[in-house]
Parts: structure tokens; C-alpha cells; sequence
């Protein structure tokens, strides 16, 4: 099965209107990142994208994946991992603030800079996958990371729609581990890239979660902070 099928055949927990993490990780690493530049200059121009591309993702989920590869082909880049290319981008964006629980106590503020923790060294795969001595390394940063945050999340509630995120991530955390060990044995490294990218989804969907259940009703959000829900 080649990567671009492995893909498209992924089902994704945290938001089943996608086949495959991929598509869903198009939103918050390309498209997000993109209109916060653009609003910098227009803020005009920047809801009406965010008005346009987010209907299109919603009446179609997979849009912009596909939208996306049309443009790669037309500049003859045809043969992209697209997940590869979404890991190493996470490393390059900052932790939005829309996406930031807005809270100030300790533990809400803690859950940020863990959950930033840990995308970021899951983004560092790509890179140190084929050194075997830095990629152990890595994983037992990506071990450590992954306990810390779950620690995090147990200090700040046990309401039940955060309890069914916890849950998910614990599974994908599992099936990160299982990847890894299956790499080892056989070398499927499109596997790894595929269950890191789905570890990354479901630390922005726990993040999400919480910032949802906890953060103050008070205030006006702003266009952009309507990235967060537009393709759910």
C-alpha cells in the first residue's frame, strides 16, 4: 500500500468527518498559520479566505488537501509525502494564541507550554528518523513529554468530555508506541510519520477540549478564533 493510500484509508478519532490525519492536519499547520499572516496586513481579506476555504472544508472535508496537491502538481511536485512535509512545518509555527487556554492559573497555563512541548518534538521525526542513536533519544523525549502532559491534564478536571479526550490520546499515545516498535522490526517509516501526525491531532483536540470546558464565556473572540471550530 503506497503512502499517498495509507492516507486517505487513516481514520481519524478526533474528527471522523476525515479519512485520514493528513486532511485533517491541512487546517491548523498550513491554512491557519496563513491567515494570521494575512490578517497581520488585511484583516478584511483574511475572514473573507476564512469564510470561503472554511465552508469548502466543511461541505467537504479534504478540500484543501486536495487543493493543496493540485498546486503542488502543477509546479511537477507530484511525489511529496504530505505528512513528512506537515510534521516538519509544525516545527516552524508558534502556539497561537486562539489556541491557547486563555485561564492564568498554573495548571492551565502548564497545559500550553506542554502541549507545545510535545508537538514540537514530534516534529522533529523527519529529522532524526534515520539516526538510530538520536531517534531513541528522541522518543524518550516524546515519552516523557506525553507523561507531563497527561499529569497536566489530570491536575486540572475529570469532566467527562475531557475524559473521552484523555482517553483518545492515551490510545493514539499506545499506538505511537506500537509503531515504533514495528519500525524497529521491519522499517516502516511512513507509519511512524502517519502515527506521530495522529499524536499531534489529538494533543490540538485535547488542548481544544479543555480550553472549550474551561476558559471564560466573557469574552467577544475575534474572526480568527473561529479557525478553531470552523472545520469541525
Amino acid at each position: 500500500m503506497n503512502n499517498h493510500h495509507r492516507q486517505q484509508t487513516t481514520m481519524v478519532t478526533q474528527y471522523p468527518r476525515y479519512s485520514s490525519v493528513t486532511a485533517a492536519l491541512i487546517w491548523p499547520i498550513i491554512v491557519r498559520p496563513l491567515l494570521c499572516k494575512i490578517q497581520k496586513h488585511s484583516q478584511q481579506a483574511a475572514v473573507v479566505l476564512l469564510k470561503a476555504l472554511g465552508k469548502c472544508e466543511h461541505r467537504r472535508p479534504g478540500f484543501l488537501l486536495e487543493f493543496i496537491t493540485e498546486i503542488l502538481a502543477t509546479r511537477n511536485i507530484i511525489s511529496m509525502n504530505m505528512t513528512e512535509a506537515l510534521l516538519r512545518m509544525q516545527s516552524q509555527i508558534p502556539e497561537f494564541e486562539e489556541q491557547r487556554c486563555r485561564r492564568q492559573e498554573e495548571p492551565f497555563q502548564e497545559l500550553n507550554r506542554r502541549t507545545f512541548a510535545l508537538k514540537k518534538i514530534l516534529s522533529r521525526i523527519p529529522d532524526v528518523l534515520y539516526d538510530r542513536q538520536v531517534f531513541l533519544e528522541t522518543i524518550r523525549k516524546i515519552a516523557s513529554a506525553i507523561k507531563k502532559l497527561l499529569d497536566c491534564v489530570n491536575d486540572i478536571t475529570d469532566k467527562r468530555s475531557i475524559e473521552q479526550r484523555k482517553r483518545e490520546f492515551i490510545k493514539d499515545s499506545k499506538n505511537f508506541s506500537q509503531t515504533l516498535k514495528e519500525y524497529f522490526k521491519h522499517g516502516d517509516s511512513s507509519s511512524v510519520l502517519q502515527s506521530a501526525a495522529q499524536l499531534i491531532l489529538a494533543t490540538n483536540a485535547i488542548q481544544k477540549t479543555i480550553k472549550i470546558s474551561c476558559d471564560p464565556r466573557d469574552q467577544t473572540s475575534s474572526a480568527i478564533h473561529q479557525l478553531n471550530n470552523i472545520t469541525k
